[in-house]
């Protein structure tokens, strides 16, 4: 995988992704390497699944699955 910071060695999983009572599959991308902090969750089955909001100046973070309305 290429990411901003250089290529990154990956392998995808499908998994089931849980966010305050919206459950979707996805794949994720864990590192080859251990000893690295963060994986990668892409906008495929994830972000093109759930309407995202923030208001920053109420410090609010609105969810919802993009199917409802």
């Amino acid at each position: 995988m290429e990411t901003l910071s250089g290529t990154l060695e990956a392998f995808g999983h499908e998994v089931t992704i849980q966010t305050l009572g919206l459950a979707f599959q996805s794949v994720v991308y864990f590192s080859k390497y251990a000893g690295l902090s963060r994986n990668l969750l892409g906008r495929n089955g994830w972000l093109r699944n759930i309407r995202l909001g923030v208001v920053d100046y109420e410090n609010q973070l609105l969810l919802n699955d993009y199917d409802e309305l």
